[in-house]
């Protein structure tokens, strides 16, 4: 009975204090002391160029906590930091013992590229809103959104993200092959094809179904190796083509 019982008092009382004291130690030492932050992005993401600086402004960020122990690591404070900035969607944030500190980045999909009146070019997330400006070297592979309307309405930004995210992303007619969308009061939006040049005259609504018929019609043109200068799909039934001899 009392081998028994000194098994249970080295079990549950001298083993634990032996482990806890140790690890107090190597803590006072150091050795959990935080050396390396590692930022993942989600896999299957692009436009790493424009992702790239931000990812490392959020390590510069996280900077100050190199060194701190990982046990007094305050993960709610730098999760509140990370939440801060504007170009993340989700993220997750775990202790990677002995040392290191795992931040998991989901950021928010750019939609458009809005160039303002003095050349800054500002991403648009799905929202409408903007994130920060980007140098032209690290700008986001997407549509450029043109007009001061868009640098003041945040409701019409919201429609040129829509009318975007209802054109395909694959065919005749689709976003990759859009290298700008605008905007006219009376005619609603226009997009211009990227090799071509040819302006697609969209209005607003039923969005889906004028860019099949709009992929239809660059079948054919290019078939029949037609110059055209003007697609107007913002008809009820039919869509006008202008070549580019047309007045």
């Amino acid at each position: 009975m009392k081998k028994i019982i000194f098994k249970l008092f080295l079990a549950l009382i001298v083993i634990p204090a032996s482990v806890i004291s140790s690890l107090y130690s190597m803590n006072k030492n150091g050795f959990f002391n935080l050396d390396h932050i590692e930022i993942s992005i989600e896999k299957g993401r692009k436009d790493p160029q424009f992702l790239q600086p931000l990812v490392q402004e959020l390590d510069q960020k996280l900077e100050k906590y190199r060194g701190v122990s990982l046990w007094d690591l305050n993960l709610k404070a730098i999760t509140e930091q990370v939440h801060q900035l504007s170009w993340i969607e989700t993220h997750s944030l775990s202790r990677s013992w002995p040392t290191r500190l795992s931040v998991r980045i989901t950021p928010k999909d750019v939609k458009l590229l809005f160039v303002s009146p003095n050349g800054q070019m500002l991403p648009i997330v799905e929202d409408g809103s903007f994130l920060q400006p980007v140098p032209s070297k690290q700008a986001p592979d997407v549509t450029l959104l043109g007009g001061e309307i868009f640098e003041r309405s945040l409701e019409m930004r919201r429609k040129a993200v829509q009318t975007i995210n209802e054109i395909p992303n694959k065919g005749m007619f689709s976003r990759a092959n859009i290298s700008e969308l605008r905007f006219d009061p009376k005619e609603g939006f226009w997009a211009t094809l990227n090799e071509s040049g040819i302006r697609v005259k969209m209005g607003e609504g039923a969005i889906p179904l004028k860019a099949a018929r709009v992929s239809q019609v660059l079948e054919y043109i290019e078939s029949r190796q037609l110059e055209v200068r003007v697609i107007d799909a913002n008809l009820s039934k039919k869509v006008l083509v202008r070549l580019r001899k047309d007045p």
